[in-house]
């Protein structure tokens, strides 16, 4: 038994000798042997499995600030014409989006769509129907034009008394006008009463319940046809869109022939009766340098 064991012993020394490895088990007598460290010849084993992840280890403290950036030019100021350009222009956008299909019953400034799906320019609830400022537009045009209206909504223009008359035929319509002279002086006039007629009855004007502070011109045209230089409707013996100077006067619900004019041509000439004209506020000699009509219907 002694010479058993004697010789396994040699046989492992020599093994650990010629070779390193991991322990190994050898079984002797029953009993487990441990050998330590040994590596045994032979062929590799095989992989084991790998073992589950350990878990996460803290993380780790931030890095420094770095340093500041050098600091960029100012900018140079911007335009404040530009900037409130701008503004209007989003706020136009803005409003003709969210308002009803109608301006008649709006509060703000803006464009708008009539219900013929026709633009309007509104200003706090108003229709505009006719602006006049700065002479841009030439309002010396014929039946057909006056009809349909003409000139830009950003400037001078006429909506056009198709328009107007369908606005004003199927609701109480009131007419508010802006008034304002060459010596900066205002006035404001208005109608609670303001409708058109249609065309076959040359869209004769109807106004009433007047209020104001530059006295009542447009009550002389009252219940008259409209005028142009191509289609002469009014109730004297020539044409009063011309002047028997041949002076056009434009557009207009004269009688024989105005006390108010405010398609005329615009600007700021010596003599009688030569622009805009609110008689009961300037006079004959004295022009209007500019009018804005609008409506407003319930």
């Amino acid at each position: 038994m002694m010479f058993r064991v004697t010789t396994i012993f040699l046989l492992v020394t020599s093994l650990v000798t010629a070779q390193q490895c991991s322990y190994v088990t050898v079984p002797v007598c029953g009993d487990d042997v441990m050998v330590s460290p040994g590596r045994l010849g032979g062929e590799r084993g095989l992989k084991g499995d790998a073992g589950s992840p350990g878990k996460m280890g803290p993380r780790g403290l931030p890095g420094p600030k770095g340093d500041n950036g050098i600091m960029g030019q100012k900018g140079e100021v911007g335009d404040l014409d530009d900037f409130k350009q701008e503004v209007t222009n989003k706020l136009r956008n803005i409003e003709t989006m969210l308002t009803p299909p109608c301006c008649l019953t709006s509060s703000v400034f803006g464009y708008q769509r009539l219900r013929d799906c026709k633009e309007a320019f509104c200003d706090n609830g108003w229709t505009v129907i006719q602006r006049r400022f700065n002479g841009s537009v030439d309002f010396n045009r014929g039946w057909q034009d006056y009809k349909d209206g003409f000139g830009n909504m950003t400037g001078e223009f006429w909506l056009g008394l198709k328009k107007m008359h369908k606005i004003t035929s199927s609701q109480g319509c009131r007419l508010r006008i802006d008034l304002r002279g060459f010596d900066g002086t205002f006035a404001v006039e208005q109608y609670s009463v303001f409708m058109i007629e249609d065309e076959s009855d040359n869209y004769r004007l109807h106004i009433g319940g007047y209020s104001g502070t530059g006295g009542d011109s447009l009550d002389y045209h009252n219940g008259y046809p409209f005028t142009t230089k191509d289609r002469d409707n009014d109730g004297s013996d020539s044409n009063c869109a011309l002047s028997s100077e041949g002076t056009p006067y434009g557009g207009w619900w004269f009688k024989s022939c105005f006390n108010a004019a405010l398609n005329a041509p615009w600007g700021e000439s010596e003599g009688a009766w030569r622009n805009l004209v609110w008689y009961t506020w300037k006079g004959k000699d004295e022009a209007v340098k500019e009018s804005t009509m609008k409506i407003r219907c319930d």
